[in-house]
């Protein structure tokens, strides 16, 4: 006798019987067609999504090396050309993997995976511009627009392809196939919305810029990258972005960080030399200020 009377083993009672599958149904192999589909959309989001982390690690790199530009050193030469050299193996290895995975599939599906590595290389890529530019004339410094950033994300590849001949002399018979390689165009689509938010990200490093700078005693750079963000500012707040929350939260960062820069230059106009000994950079600006965006 068990125990409790009330228990029972449900190992010995009926079990279920499983039902079988009848894989020829034509609704059962829909749905094994559409498994595959997921997972192989799924696996592509994965690879596309581990080289738009790479990209972003790189580019966050760069930017931090281009920190390093000290006019006292006279290094900024020899720091633009690295930079530009590791800005191109970003473009035609990782974002040449990214395009052939996207090549015949719809971008918008996959633009969250690679748009923080998009966003961040955007950021590196107009800073170093900035920078090369900075010392060619004040109508010499600007950085490239989206049509020009698009042109340089242009990939070739070769594809085999079967090409039917002609019975002419000894060539093969009429009706034949034969194989010739073939160039395949293909790009990396780069979203003028991307392009908006990763420009508005390099407003938080000409600021860093404007600091360093006078921090080195450079009061002219720091003059001078001032009046960029004021420009950027001028230029971004113009936009309706009434319903795109991302571009307002990152046009109210950017406010913050003219402010900022705008702080820095008015220690110098008033202290002068002192300024970067006695002048406090990290004031945030009030809440009620009002400089007609809010």
């Amino acid at each position: 006798m068990p125990k409790n009377p009330g228990y029972r083993n449900n190992n010995n009672g009926p079990r279920k019987r499983q039902a079988q599958l009848d894989e020829q149904n034509p609704v059962v192999q829909a749905f094994r067609s559409y498994a595959s589909e997921l997972d192989a959309k799924h696996d592509r989001h994965e690879r596309i999504l581990k080289l738009s982390r790479d990209i972003t690690i790189e580019s966050k790199r760069i930017i931090f090396f281009l920190h390093s530009i000290d006019s006292r050193k006279q290094n900024k030469a020899k720091v633009l050309e690295e930079a530009q050299q590791r800005l191109k193996k970003l473009i035609e290895v990782n974002f040449r993997a990214i395009a052939l995975e996207l090549r015949n599939q719809d971008v918008y599906q996959f633009r969250a995976a690679y748009s923080p590595g998009l966003q961040e290389f955007i950021e590196a890529y107009t800073y170093m511009e900035y920078l090369s530019n900075e010392d060619n004339g004040e109508n010499s410094k600007s950085i490239s627009d989206w049509a020009a950033l698009q042109s340089i994300m242009q990939y070739e590849v070769e594809a085999e392809k079967e090409k039917p001949v002609q019975d002419v002399g000894d060539s093969p018979m009429a009706g034949e196939e034969t194989t010739v390689k073939a160039v395949e165009k293909f790009q990396f689509f780069v979203d003028p919305t991307e392009y908006i938010l990763g420009v508005s990200d390099l407003t938080g490093e000409l600021m860093r810029r404007c600091i360093n700078s006078l921090g080195s005693g450079d009061t002219d750079t720091c003059m001078e990258t001032c009046k960029a963000l004021q420009q950027f500012y001028t230029g971004y707040i113009s936009l309706n972005c009434q319903r795109a929350r991302e571009l307002w939260r990152k046009i109210t960062t950017m406010r913050q960080s003219m402010l900022k820069a705008e702080n820095v230059c008015y220690n110098v106009k008033v202290r002068g030399g002192e300024a970067a000994k006695c002048a406090s950079f990290d004031q945030k600006p009030a809440e009620e200020a009002d400089e007609g965006f809010f």
